[in-house]
């Protein structure tokens, strides 16, 4: 199993386009590529490391709804007139990777990780909708500062908020169903503009995340539902 994935691994990293070096999204693209940059993606370490004065002003919002089941990505590239650039991407069946893999019989390779790629779609927000946008983080405290320790289980619903505007780093992150998640102001506008045809799996009431791990499942199974995320001063905490 362990070689077949690498072999994949490779013939994928062999295939991917050289955009893919310069475009965070398209790293989490596949899911064993994913598997190395999914942590960094989130918490945004190339967005910080290009905020700088005169640079990109740009946001990157992830809605965690439980791994295995459905994560939403946005990429919001502001522009100098006002309107702002909207990238999104949505994973499913997070939980079942490589069973899914090894069932499939491989005659395009290219197509392998089809049904575990992320779903795409794009659209153009005008000036009115990027200062709807704007106002509804800012009411929501989304340029930060974060919650120093919150703990972002990967089988819980939670955001978080990535930014860089003027030169200026933000983080933001809500863990529901704690009390921040309540602050959350923009999702459902948000919602309205997502064009890609997978419902949103919206926030709904569950035990607690440690109950909801299953730490004895066979390797088989593959699942990628035994992580957390920790949030720091400005960001997430290094794993």
């Amino acid at each position: 199993m362990k070689a077949f994935l690498l072999a994949l691994a490779a013939l994928t990293l062999v295939g991917a386009p050289s955009a893919w070096a310069q475009r965070a999204d398209r790293n989490v693209d596949k899911p064993i590529v994913r598997s190395f940059n999914w942590f960094d993606y989130v918490a945004a370490r190339d967005i910080q490391e290009q905020c700088t004065p005169g640079g990109r002003n740009r946001l990157r919002l992830i809605y965690n709804a439980l791994w295995e089941e459905q994560v939403r990505a946005y990429e919001i590239y502001l522009q100098p007139d006002g309107t702002a650039g909207l990238n999104i991407g949505v994973l499913t069946g997070q939980g079942t990777v490589t069973t899914g893999i090894t069932n499939m019989l491989i005659s395009e390779p290219s197509d392998v990780f089809g049904p575990w790629s992320m779903k795409r779609g794009q659209r153009l927000l005008n000036a009115g909708e990027t200062r709807e946008l704007v106002g509804l983080l800012e009411a929501s405290r989304g340029f930060g500062p974060p919650p120093d320790g919150l703990r972002l289980p990967d089988n819980d619903f939670w955001w978080t908020v990535a930014s860089c505007r003027n030169g200026v780093w933000g983080f933001q992150a809500y863990h529901y169903p704690t009390d921040g998640f309540a602050n959350v102001k923009f999702a459902a506008r948000l919602f309205s503009w997502d064009n890609v045809p997978i419902p949103v799996n919206p926030p709904r009431k569950l035990e607690p995340a440690e109950l909801r791990r299953d730490m004895n499942a066979p390797i088989s199974r593959a699942r990628a539902d035994r992580w957390m995320l920790v949030v720091g001063k400005d960001g997430l905490r290094p794993r």
